[in-house]
């Protein structure tokens, strides 16, 4: 049976999820996700993406994105295949990386995208290593993670070129030409839910 196709359409809003074959380890160096967030930069701009966030697991990622030309399939499949070639180059490894398909959900209501932020963001600090720790604890522990647009979003670390923050900033009732890292501090208190 043939497998059904995605729906895409132009301005579509998704979660994306990818996960390693078999739940296996897809970043083994810190040098492997540096590679993932250059090959996400180069497609995001390849294709016209916008990527309002992200976040790399040892064995996988979450992305909200939108695809204003309808192309989140080419978007995926460069993505995908560049980083697999190159994870199985450096690590003498052949074979699929991710399991099965990307997960594409369709996200349509802005309040939901502001729910769907805090999960993705707080994926980090809800591992089993770190799920019984202190509220304190694991916040400190958020706020440290360099592999998510986290960091950049709540103005601990520089805006990323190839993430539109403004989306998500403009839902909180900020406007994207006024942010700073203090209304992103809005950010930080939104999605501390821990």
């Amino acid at each position: 049976m043939a497998r059904p196709l995605r729906i895409e359409y132009e301005g579509a809003v998704y979660h994306i999820t990818l996960r390693g074959n078999n739940r296996r380890i897809i970043f083994k160096h810190d040098s492997d996700r540096e590679r993932f967030i250059q090959k996400i930069a180069e497609s995001v701009q390849m294709f016209d993406i916008r990527l309002y966030l992200f976040c790399l697991m040892e064995n996988h990622v979450h992305f909200v994105l939108e695809t204003p030309r309808a192309n989140l399939s080419r978007f995926m499949h460069r993505l995908l295949t560049a980083y697999t070639v190159y994870f199985n180059r450096k690590h003498n490894e052949s074979g699929h990386l991710m399991q099965g398909r990307f997960g594409a959900t369709v996200v349509d209501e802005d309040e939901y995208i502001l729910k769907l932020s805090r999960y993705v963001h707080l994926n980090p600090v809800y591992i089993k290593a770190y799920k019984n720790k202190p509220v304190r604890e694991r916040i400190q522990i958020l706020r440290k993670y360099h592999w998510s647009s986290y960091r950049s979003y709540i103005g601990k670390a520089k805006s990323l070129d190839f993430v539109s923050y403004g989306p998500v900033l403009e839902m909180m009732g900020r406007p994207e030409k006024k942010q700073s890292a203090l209304d992103r501090r809005d950010y930080y208190r939104l999605t501390q839910t821990l």
